[in-house]
C-alpha cells in the first residue's frame, strides 16, 4: 500500500470509531453509510478499524488496559478472524494483520480517554437550536421579559442583570431562572446560579423543569463537577421529553 493511501486511511479513523462507537447521528450515521458502499478508501478502512474495535471493545467498556495489551500483543503475532459490517452486502469475514496495531493505539488513546469538558460542551450545549428555549424565545416574550431580549440580543452581563433582579421579586419564577442560568453560562459564572437550583427531579410533563435540569447539568460540567453532573441527569434518561435522548448519550459519555 503506498503511503498516500495510508495517510488517506488513518484520516478516517476518528469518523469510523465515533460511527462504531454510535456518537454519530442518525443522519450522520445514514451520510457514513452511503458514502461507505461508494468510497473504497473509506470501506478498507472501516474494515480493519472495526475489527481492531471489535476485538478490544469488551476491555475498553471495563477500563482493563492490561487485558488491551495482550489483545494488542495478540494482534501482533496472530492472524485472528472477526466478524466485522454486519449490513447485508458486507458479510465478509476479515483478518487483523500486525499494521493494526497502529490503529488498536489510537483506539486506546481515544476510548479510553474521557471527552474533555470543552467537547461535551460543543456537542450538547446549543440553547439556540433547542425547542424548549426557542418557545419562550419569541419578541412577545421579550416585549414583557427586558432579561430574555437582552438575552436574545447577546447582551449577557446585562441580561443576567435584569434577570437577577427579577428573580429576587419572584424566585418561583421557572421561566427567568432558565434565562439566568443560560446568561450566566455564556459568562462563565454558572456557579453562583446554581445555588438556586431546585435539587428535586424535574416533573415529567414540565417542559421548563427539564430544560432547568438539561442545562443545570451542562453547567456543572462547564464547572467541571461530573458526579455532581450525572446525578442531575439521570432522572431525564428516564423522563420522555426532548433532552431524553441526549441526556441517554451523555450519561454514558460521562461514564466513560
Amino acid at each position: 500500500m503506498t503511503p498516500y493511501l495510508n495517510d488517506l486511511k488513518m484520516s478516517y479513523v476518528d469518523l469510523i470509531i465515533k460511527y462504531l462507537s454510535g456518537d454519530l447521528s442518525q443522519e450522520e450515521a445514514t451520510s457514513f453509510e452511503k458514502e461507505l458502499e461508494s468510497n473504497d478508501a473509506l470501506k478498507e478502512a472501516f474494515e480493519e478499524q472495526s475489527a481492531a474495535y471489535e476485538l478490544i471493545r469488551d476491555q475498553l467498556q471495563k477500563r482493563d488496559q492490561n487485558a488491551f495489551k495482550a489483545k494488542l500483543k495478540e494482534a501482533m503475532g496472530h492472524v485472528v478472524p472477526i466478524k466485522t459490517y454486519r449490513k447485508e452486502g458486507f458479510r465478509t469475514w476479515w483478518y487483523i494483520p500486525p499494521a493494526v496495531a497502529c490503529s488498536l493505539a489510537i483506539l486506546l488513546i481515544i476510548l479510553l480517554r474521557p471527552p474533555g469538558n470543552e467537547r461535551v460542551l460543543a456537542r450538547y450545549y446549543h440553547p439556540t437550536k433547542d425547542p424548549v428555549v426557542l418557545a419562550y424565545y419569541q419578541p412577545t416574550r421579550g416585549e414583557s421579559e427586558p432579561g430574555i431580549i437582552q438575552y436574545r440580543q447577546g447582551n449577557y452581563l446585562e441580561s443576567k442583570k435584569l434577570l437577577s433582579e427579577r428573580l429576587a421579586q419572584d424566585k418561583d419564577n421557572k421561566l427567568i431562572l432558565l434565562f439566568y442560568l443560560l446568561s450566566a453560562m455564556e459568562l462563565d459564572r454558572q456557579q453562583l446560579v446554581m445555588e438556586l437550583i431546585n435539587t428535586e427531579e424535574p416533573a415529567p410533563t414540565d417542559m421548563l423543569d427539564q430544560s432547568i435540569s438539561w442545562y443545570s447539568t451542562l453547567a456543572l460540567i462547564k464547572s467541571d463537577s461530573r458526579e455532581a453532573a450525572l446525578e442531575k441527569l439521570h432522572p431525564l434518561t428516564e423522563q420522555e421529553g426532548p433532552y431524553q435522548n441526549d441526556a441517554i448519550k451523555l450519561e454514558k459519555v460521562l461514564l466513560k
